[in-house]
């Protein structure tokens, strides 16, 4: 009877370690995710591809991303706020609920890769077509460039009042330079990005913040920091926007053509003015 009582005592306890969930889920920007967190223990978000950036509404919860995943700590007791996680395609969602039980808790929520789309082979002026390592076309397949590099923005933090420029990704060929950015408007307002204008720095200061940083786009207040003796303002050959004006909320993409100058340093940097919101400018700093 002894033996019978406790091995219905180890059950009973290990019921509640059932109810932790590990879920399976399909991305959507259109829905709010709960999630269910316990003190002690960490809750990790793995998505179909890199994160771009995250931001959560308070300092109670402890969340930090590595890659393709997202780890998620509450540090306090009765407090709940929201979560966004942004990555090169989508936005994701999340109400993060106040901790508590270990055995209620979503251990892990994982999401499968994005299907990419098949690529389309787009004929150009000579005939042919376009294929991997070929310059975009005038006819500007907005989506992301074959042959390319991607722009590295892990410090960029999005705003929760304004215009955001994220530059994605460069193709360079010669001295014609292109370049892919996200346009997303965070503003209660329409906002109409105009044509942009591109700006070669000359002569800045090589602070430490830059050493390593080809192919990355300046944070604000990094941009903020740069000294530059003079500014070039480059030839824009070509540009294509999805979208021209932007509702509350809403977001877009679009490629610029420009010019390089004939001569510059390994490390340049570009400046790329959008028209303003209503708090300013709007730019975005990419150092080549």
């Amino acid at each position: 009877m002894r033996r019978f009582t406790n091995g219905l005592i180890v059950l009973i306890l290990a019921v509640p370690l059932w109810a932790q969930k590990i879920e399976t889920a399909t991305p959507s920007r259109d829905r709010v995710v709960p999630i269910h967190t316990a003190l002690d223990h960490l809750t990790v978000i793995e998505v179909g591809e890199p994160v771009v950036t995250v931001a959560a509404g308070s300092a109670a919860f402890k969340v930090e991303w590595r890659d393709n995943k997202v780890f998620i700590e509450p540090t306090e007791p009765g407090v709940s706020t929201n979560l966004f996680i942004w990555t090169a395609s989508s936005r994701l969602n999340y109400e993060l609920e106040s901790a508590g039980e270990v055995g209620k808790m979503d251990f892990a929520i994982d999401y499968p890769r994005p299907t990419p789309p098949p690529a389309a082979k787009m004929p150009n002026s000579s005939g042919s077509h376009v294929g991997i390592g070929d310059p975009p076309t005038k006819a500007f397949e907005i989506g992301p460039m074959l042959g390319g590099r991607p722009v590295r923005s892990e410090l960029i933090k999005p705003s929760t009042h304004g215009v955001d420029v994220f530059l994605k990704d460069l193709f360079e060929q010669s001295d014609t330079l292109f370049i892919r950015y996200e346009i997303r408007n965070n503003t209660k307002g329409v906002y109409v990005p105009g044509n942009p204008r591109v700006f070669a720095l000359n002569g800045v200061q090589s602070p430490e913040f830059l050493v390593g940083r080809e192919n990355s786009q300046l944070s604000e207040p990094e941009a903020l920091r740069l000294k530059a003796k003079s500014q070039l303002l480059l030839p824009v050959v070509d540009g294509k926007l999805r979208s021209t004006q932007l509702a509350p909320g809403e977001e877009t993409v679009g490629v610029v053509e420009i010019k390089l100058p004939p001569s510059r340093q390994k490390a340049s940097v570009l400046r790329i003015d959008f028209s303003q919101d209503r708090r300013g400018p709007v730019t975005a700093t990419l150092v080549l």
